[in-house]
């Protein structure tokens, strides 16, 4: 009779699972490392042993419980054909302690708090409704704070990191996240990745935060990609028409060091662009002509 073994949790290879107390925010993340092939092992003259950097890209990613896995092995396959380069995924997400449907209330509400910069009233009474738990919106500029003065510092200090080579992606919220934190300090990462994001939350404040940007600064100094499905147009959604009207007042500022790519995809829906939307991001922010070279 053939057997398996006791069920174990899974894990990607080559990463690492940590946990950090923030004291911006006063809550738990769950910090999820993935480190290129060749990081921790260039001992192999063969891909994807064999590029090894001095210094590596890191990525930080949002909503890390739902997109870490698919992140990860996005930036590991396309780093292979030797296009782009690897590099670290820093995947920022919630403790998965509890049950199955725990960990995912939490990690919803939790999101919505911290990938919201502005306070939605509406929203709050939506989501605390269907998850059954107190939602509060608005934790935006606790969070940017975390990841800038917590975050950041650590990972830097921890693991061989490039500081001119940061990225930040997010879907959803987690794209109004990216371009919020753009905003507050456009050089803090070199890229941002906004798929699908929820531009018109709390009465489309964001385009508020633009118009308040573009009065007071002349330079951008970001790539920055954004990215939306056909599908997300429709009596209860805008956001493939927030998408353009965001990028388009972008444009006409003509702001200094400043890039930009948007994308849509073509029969695609809210939920089914993610992975598209990284790929093609990634691609963008990662590749070896834009990055230059960084070998020992």
């Amino acid at each position: 009779m053939i057997t398996m073994t006791k069920p174990k949790r899974t894990s990607l290879l080559a990463t690492e699972l940590r946990q950090i107390r923030s004291k911006a925010t006063g809550k738990n993340f769950q910090i999820s490392i993935a480190l290129p092939f060749a990081y921790v092992d260039d001992s192999i003259n063969i891909a994807p042993f064999d590029k090894p950097l001095t210094a590596w890209p890191v990525v930080y990613l949002t909503d890390a419980n739902w997109y870490f896995g698919m992140v990860t092995d996005i930036v590991r396959s396309m780093a292979w054909c030797g296009r782009t380069t690897d590099a670290i995924i820093v995947g920022i997400g919630y403790p998965e302690e509890e049950s199955l449907r725990e960990t995912w209330r939490k990690g919803v509400a939790g999101r919505t708090q911290d990938l919201t910069p502005m306070h939605s009233e509406k929203s709050d009474k939506y989501n605390s409704e269907w998850l059954q738990l107190d939602v509060n919106t608005g934790g935006g500029g606790k969070f940017y704070k975390f990841i800038k003065q917590e975050l950041i510092p650590l990972i830097d200090q921890e693991y061989r990191t490039d500081p001119a080579k940061r990225i930040l992606a997010g879907h959803s919220h987690g794209g109004l996240f990216s371009m919020f934190a753009m905003f507050q300090e456009p050089g803090l990462f070199s890229s941002y990745i906004a798929s699908s994001p929820s531009l018109n939350f709390a009465d489309n404040s964001m385009f508020t935060l633009e118009s308040e940007f573009a009065k007071k600064h002349k330079s951008l100094p970001a790539q920055i990609y954004l990215s939306a499905g056909e599908l997300e147009e429709g009596a209860d959604t805008t956001d493939l028409t927030d998408m353009y009207r965001f990028a388009a007042l972008l444009e006409s500022r003509k702001y200094k060091g400043f890039s930009l790519t948007k994308q849509v995809f073509l029969d695609n829906n809210h939920c089914e662009v993610p992975a598209l939307a990284f790929q093609a991001g990634l691609k963008l922010a990662l590749k070896v002509s834009s990055l230059g070279t960084n070998h020992p």
